[in-house]
């Protein structure tokens, strides 16, 4: 069989951009013939179609800022909201010469390595994580990319003692405990599950991070959907901030914030 015969049988289950994805995983060419065993393998995405598993982890891989990072079950998918969150990071550190940055609940490593590839300067970036299955991933991910970022097990800010930072930024869990169902359901609760109203992680980030940081440093966070007035909340609850901008995901909906380390 060859690819395109598979494609044109089956291109009424998957999206355009889906069928691009799977193409590109499988072969160069359209006229690509297929053996018994990528027949197979596509024939078992097809299944997991079905049965709502997402795409990326049939695959074993996500596209985040051009680049391939392998995902699997222990890892959060890298969504394409969070490519503006690390496109501002890259803006922020290139306006402001930061140095030494630290990418908080890691997952796959996506934010920390892409930063690392993008940015010319050296930077110092930590990856840290509280999954040592994610930190394998992103430390597999490092050397496929090409990465020389520093892997640190850490429950959020454990394993930094004595460590600041110019930069903290974190796609932490957010998401309501009662909305982990659907296809949410086959990827990690840990990298997911923000508790009842999804702020958990968040508001100890919030609270915890301005030790880290030197002074004037920043710290970027994604948050979830409807979630901006309460994350504002907690901010100006703590008071240790200064707010410097909100981020806006493709579909206009807040869903991050950068801060800046009040030394006032």
């Amino acid at each position: 069989m060859k690819i395109k015969d598979w494609y044109r049988e089956n291109k009424r289950y998957f999206s355009l951009s889906e069928l691009n994805f799977i193409f590109k995983s499988f072969a160069q060419g359209k006229n690509c013939l297929l053996d018994k065993n990528e027949v197979e393998k596509l024939d078992k995405i097809k299944a997991d179609k079905f049965k709502g598993v997402p795409l990326a982890l049939s695959l074993g891989r996500e596209e985040f800022f051009g680049f391939t990072f392998k995902v699997n079950k222990n890892t959060l998918i890298p969504r394409p909201e969070t490519e503006l969150l690390t496109e501002a990071a890259q803006e922020l550190i290139s306006k402001n010469s930061l140095k030494k940055i630290l990418d908080l609940c890691c997952g796959c490593g996506n934010i920390g390595i892409s930063l690392d590839k993008l940015i010319t300067a050296d930077l110092k970036i930590y990856l840290a994580d509280l999954s040592s299955e994610s930190l394998a991933l992103a430390g597999e991910n490092a050397v496929n990319l090409g990465s020389k970022v520093k892997i640190v097990n850490s429950d959020l800010f454990s394993g930094f003692k004595e460590d600041s930072f110019d930069l903290i930024i974190s796609n932490p869990p957010y998401v309501e405990s009662k909305n982990i169902k659907g296809s949410l359901a086959y990827e990690p609760k840990l990298a997911l599950d923000g508790g009842k109203d999804g702020l958990n992680l968040i508001e100890k980030i919030i609270v915890q991070a301005y030790r880290y940081l030197e002074d004037r440093g920043f710290l970027m966070m994604e948050f979830g959907y409807g979630q901006k007035k309460r994350v504002e909340n907690i901010i100006y609850k703590n008071g240790q901030y200064i707010i410097k901008t909100w981020i806006k995901d493709y579909s206009n909906i807040w869903r991050g914030v950068i801060l800046q380390k009040n030394n006032a």
